[in-house]
């Protein structure tokens, strides 16, 4: 039993590490978006680099939610389909920390305008990604820390943290060079 316990520790403390050094990543990448381009979109029909950060917050503020309240996202698919996209296009995202192209995002974690206040707005995100951390943490311990994603239905405190990192990951990809 410690065995399994150890690997489940390691696969955790992996996965916190992971999330870690991509909102690092992305913090840093947010940072360095020219000062004239911060609320310019990168392409027409995209968002902007305030407005992706609005999104990873949205996100994060929505994660906390179901943790401490038990509300989670809507599903946008039926139990059927969650479960096939959950044993086949989430492990393809984990293992190729790659998003499908065109995937939509939950009307519920769509940006508005963003913040024009960059360090505001990235002390939030980060302050929340760390609040996350702990109480997603917290519930793993207590055998709870399930999450619902809209298209993939209930899914694991370990994957839902890969997961995290591999969206923000995806989202630092957008921000202008």
């Amino acid at each position: 039993m410690a065995a399994a316990a150890s690997r489940t520790d390691s696969k955790w403390d992996a996965a916190l590490d992971d999330h870690r050094v991509a909102m690092a990543a992305f913090v840093d990448a947010a940072e360095h978006v020219r000062a004239d381009a911060w609320m310019q979109p990168r392409a027409p029909g995209k968002w902007t680099p305030a407005q992706i950060v609005e999104h990873l917050t949205l996100a994060y503020e929505a994660l906390l939610r179901e943790l401490n309240e038990g509300t989670p996202l809507a599903t946008r698919v039926p139990a059927w389909r969650q479960t096939l996209l959950r044993w086949i296009v989430l492990p393809h995202i984990l293992f190729h920390r790659s998003f499908p192209v065109r995937a939509p995002a939950p009307r519920e974690v769509r940006p508005s305008a963003g913040s024009p206040d960059r360090a505001a707005a990235l002390v939030r995100i980060r302050a929340l990604a760390d609040r996350f951390e702990r109480e997603l943490g917290r519930a793993r311990r207590t055998g709870g820390g399930r999450l619902t994603h809209p298209y993939f239905g209930a899914v694991g405190p370990v994957k839902v943290l890969r997961f995290c990192a591999v969206h923000l990951d995806h989202h630092r990809a957008q921000f202008p060079i």
